[in-house]
């Protein structure tokens, strides 16, 4: 679900304005600093602020009244697509949920949360505005990964979620496909660093980096294309998509990468298990169910 088409009004501007809240806005609504920034009337820049353009202290603000302190760190950034509110949450994708918990199956092409110019279109916001909650999301898939999106409802479940993340007994499951040459058909264990470099991100066999580990298996084959099963030992940013780039393997679609072009990046979230808070239940999500719980109940 991608993006709409940028507006020539919004695209046309610079991304981001930083700065000071000036002395002469200093107890003005905080809209009257988006209607200088951008020559906008009143209520334009309030709309903006209650998308989610405006940050100050390194805060989203979204109360466009709020009064202004001067000297106080802002930065606003422009929607290319303007203030437009297209996404909301399928109910038909919840796949499961519990006092305490929900799984939901996310959309290619939408953020797990809000982008720094968008608080609206995205899962987390859309979520809380289907069950009337404040969801804690304890991990995340990129933008362009579909699948399994695990969200708690209370604080108590959140924490216990947070400490199985933690102590890596959160299991998951990836299926990517990727070109290149025909693999070894074992499975493999991929060790490479991983780090920031620029705005993207870079495998390395010694570091520097943080380590990360991703086990690796070819399911199957057709033409040059591998369907790859990826299980996440850490939780590393891009980290499946770099491991099978490091392989030689770039997911299609993944042009961040080298991955050949495609409609959207080809890899998914298909398994997840974890224990349910209070119970103890192990809960396995995925098409293989009993495989994965066979596979998985030793460690959890």
């Amino acid at each position: 679900m991608p993006s709409p088409a940028a507006d020539p009004f919004y695209d046309r501007r610079p991304a981001t304005v930083r700065g000071q809240i000036p002395t002469d806005l200093a107890g003005e609504p905080a809209y009257k600093l988006v209607a200088k920034i951008g020559d906008l009337d009143d209520d334009k820049a309030q709309e903006l602020i209650n998308f989610g353009c405006l940050w100050l202290e390194g805060l989203l603000l979204t109360e466009p009244k709020r009064p202004l302190i001067a000297d106080q760190d802002f930065r606003f950034n422009w929607p290319r697509y303007g203030p437009k509110r297209f996404y909301e949450a399928d109910p038909l994708r919840i796949v499961y949920e519990d006092e305490g918990l929900l799984v939901y199956d996310k959309e290619s092409g939408r953020p797990a949360q809000g982008a720094p110019y968008d608080a609206y279109n995205n899962v987390l916001a859309a979520l809380n505005r289907l069950t009337g909650l404040r969801l804690r999301l304890p991990h995340r898939l990129d933008v362009g990964t579909s699948g399994y999106l695990l969200l708690a409802k209370n604080h108590e479940a959140a924490s216990h979620i947070a400490q199985q993340f933690a102590q890596g007994l959160v299991k998951k499951m990836y299926l990517a496909l990727a070109k290149g040459p025909p693999p070894p058909p074992e499975e493999r264990l991929v060790t490479a660093y991983l780090a920031k470099l620029g705005p993207n991100y870079v495998a390395r066999v010694n570091g520097p980096g943080k380590a990360a580990k991703t086990l690796v298996k070819p399911l199957d084959r057709e033409a040059d294309v591998t369907l790859w099963g990826a299980w996440p030992l850490t939780g590393r940013t891009h980290q499946i998509r770099l491991h099978l780039a490091f392989l030689g393997y770039p997911i299609l679609g993944d042009g961040q990468y080298c991955g050949p072009l495609g409609p959207r990046l080809a890899l998914r979230a298909l398994g997840l298990a974890f224990r349910r808070p209070l119970s103890n239940e192990l809960l396995s999500f995925g098409p293989q169910e009993e495989e994965l719980k066979s596979l998985w109940a030793a460690d959890l």
